[in-house]
């Protein structure tokens, strides 16, 4: 058996709209008995990186928020990582005013770059969990105080740097983007495996993870379909790409997940703009 460390390889999700959506894709859907979730599989790497809503929304909206999930979740897994290999190995890469306003900003703080990237880091993971698990009118204002409060005295007592507030800022943000939260979680928890990459070896530390971690995404299954199909390996998918085609173009489900009946809709969609129920 694989092991798979920690990637998600079935979606869960409590939503009966996102059932529906995958079940007509030609998913496999799994109730459990007394448990609010549904199990569904296979699941494949662009599965977590889409929303229910997205087929509520016109083609090219729904595209652009993909787009910009897609660059959270690289934000998420490599920009600490890329700060702190920037910073450490590789100051040649930045402007020469904003490499002295980043040697200025960190003149005070007494900690190696390491240490004070992993107190906000570990920081923010605290109270993004203290505000899930206090009453739900406490939560928002515990997570946005706690954040303003314990950023500027950091800031103030010089235990961290302005710029590394901002880095962290980013980080947190993006996260929020991603649609699943067990993949979210997976990506946060590769992020440090990243940090400490670019302390220890700058892009080549980087770069080397990146080659693991695609190699170990490339390698996993679910169910026996590839986990980062139609991309790797590269197969005609009908059109259920990461990016959703027009409507009129979704008439197939997915050939990789070999459904019994391929065409999931009428060849004519949009009967409306047709006469005699688009015989003409």
């Amino acid at each position: 058996m694989k092991m798979n460390f920690g990637i998600p390889e079935t979606i869960s999700t409590e939503r009966p709209d996102k059932a529906c959506e995958f079940l007509l894709q030609g998913r496999v859907i799994i109730i459990v008995n007394g448990s609010p979730y549904v199990i569904i599989l296979p699941a494949t790497l662009s599965d977590f990186m889409t929303s229910p809503e997205d087929i509520n929304l016109k083609t090219n909206f729904a595209n652009f928020l993909r787009l910009l999930r897609f660059l959270g979740a690289f934000f998420t897994l490599l920009l600490p990582g890329l700060y702190i290999a920037i910073t450490s190995f590789h100051q040649e890469i930045l402007p020469t005013e904003l490499l002295f306003s980043i040697l200025a900003s960190r003149e005070n703080v007494p900690f190696p770059i390491i240490f004070e990237i992993l107190i906000m880091e570990i920081s923010f993971e605290l109270i993004r969990e203290a505000g899930l698990r206090v009453p739900s009118p406490v939560g928002p204002t515990i997570g946005i105080v706690g954040a303003l409060v314990l950023g500027q005295a950091a800031v103030s007592a010089d235990i961290v740097s302005p710029i590394l507030i901002i880095i962290v800022a980013i980080t947190g943000i993006s996260s929020f983007t991603i649609p699943d939260f067990t993949f979210g979680f997976h990506l946060r928890y590769f992020r440090f495996l990243f940090i400490l990459l670019g302390y220890m070896a700058g892009f080549l530390g980087i770069g080397i993870g990146i080659y693991i971690y695609i190699s170990i995404l490339c390698s996993l299954k679910s169910f026996g379909i590839p986990f980062t199909v139609p991309f790797a390996p590269k197969v005609n998918s009908k059109g259920n790409n990461y990016f959703l085609s027009p409507i009129w173009k979704r008439e197939y489900r997915a050939s990789y997940i070999f459904p019994k009946k391929i065409k999931s809709q009428e060849k004519i969609s949009m009967k409306w703009k047709y006469n005699n129920g688009g015989n003409k």
